[in-house]
């Protein structure tokens, strides 16, 4: 009996469907098994990794390398696992003492933060770790890179809240707003700050400062300062980071600044070298009777309350109306002090 040409092509697929299909499964024990066993094994460690009491080591350990006395101390609410080989953190909080008697310590908070490091550079020898975080109203990511003993660092700033970084406004004295956003760049070879190359580049808009509450050194109330954009540009070179432009020129005030920064092994042990100086302009001085009290109206012979509110503010005036500042000190600690000769007219 004569078969149908059709059927007979049908029957020939499906016999060497099932002939392949056969050959396929010679190799789909020795080759599914451990692969299904090795997707099995990442994710129930993933489902079982104990994050709480790698939390608990971090936390421990970084304040275990603190100095006894103006340490930082670290706190994490929650961690736990981010994608295969990262970690995503919740209410980072790092606590500074005050220098200041008295005043609550110094904080900084991160609502939300992910770290993830990279399989393929650690495959090659390598090391790289990438993060971003949620802070300050604001986005910052970046990476950290090793590759043989140098390193490098990225990290990108935007829109970030100036009035809830509280380091700053515990700096000034008196509270600020403004955006700020920017970006870094620095390798480091040899892993030694003190040859760091690169760039660091920062620009704050609708910067102001003071709100009529805050008090300067608890005595006086200053009246809010437009400074307006606030730009900041250095270039590293052999662990010296000079600095390129310091300025802001706002409706209420003039600012100026150069010097350098000595790049250190640890960040905060940087050594600062700036002089900085500002001028209060006509415009905010006859903005009010507070501060024309504050700041001394033009022209007139009587003293300003904002020099006698600290001697220093007093031996830091120059005759072309700006206040001249020393910055002196390590990153975490800066010293503020009246620039030598500043009322004899200093540079």
């Amino acid at each position: 009996m004569t078969q149908n040409p059709l059927v007979e092509a049908a029957v020939i697929t499906l016999k060497d469907r099932l002939a392949g299909l056969s050959r396929f499964s010679k190799y789909a024990g020795p080759i599914g098994y451990p692969l299904l066993y090795g997707v099995c094994l990442v994710v129930f460690a993933l489902l079982t990794f104990p994050y709480g009491k790698l939390k608990e080591r971090i936390v421990a350990s970084f304040n275990a390398d603190q100095p006894p006395s103006g340490g930082q101390e670290l706190q994490i609410d929650d961690m736990s696992g981010y994608w295969l080989t990262g970690v995503s953190l919740k209410g980072v909080t790092l606590l500074r003492a005050s220098s200041e008697p008295g005043h609550a310590p110094s904080k900084v908070v991160i609502d939300e933060a992910t770290a993830r490091y990279s399989i393929l550079s650690a495959i090659v020898g390598n090391s790289s770790l990438s993060f971003s975080a949620t802070a300050f109203g604001g986005e910052v990511s970046g990476s950290y890179d090793v590759h043989g003993k140098g390193k490098s660092v990225e990290l990108s700033l935007d829109s970030i809240d100036m009035a809830r970084v509280q380091p700053i406004a515990d700096a000034l004295g008196v509270p600020i707003q403004g955006k700020l956003g920017g970006t870094v760049r620095l390798n480091f070879p040899e892993g030694k700050g003190a040859k760091a190359a690169g760039s660091v580049a920062f620009e704050a808009q609708d910067v102001s400062v003071g709100d009529g509450k805050a008090r300067i050194k608890d005595t006086l109330a200053l009246p809010k300062v437009d400074v307006g954009a606030l730009t900041f540009t250095a270039e590293a070179k052999d662990g010296m980071l000079k600095v390129t432009k310091f300025a802001a020129g706002g409706r209420d005030v003039d600012f100026l600044g150069d010097g350098r920064i000595l790049l250190r092994d640890q960040t905060s042990d940087s050594i600062l070298e700036l002089q900085v100086r500002f001028r209060i302009n006509d415009v905010y001085r006859n903005k009010s009777d507070i501060t024309k009290s504050l700041f001394g109206a033009p022209g007139s012979n009587i003293p300003a309350l904002f020099e006698m509110a600290d001697p220093k503010i007093k031996q830091s005036k120059r005759p072309d109306g700006f206040y001249g500042w020393n910055i002196r000190g390590v990153l975490s600690r800066p010293d503020f002090q009246p620039t030598p000769g500043g009322a004899a007219g200093g540079k």
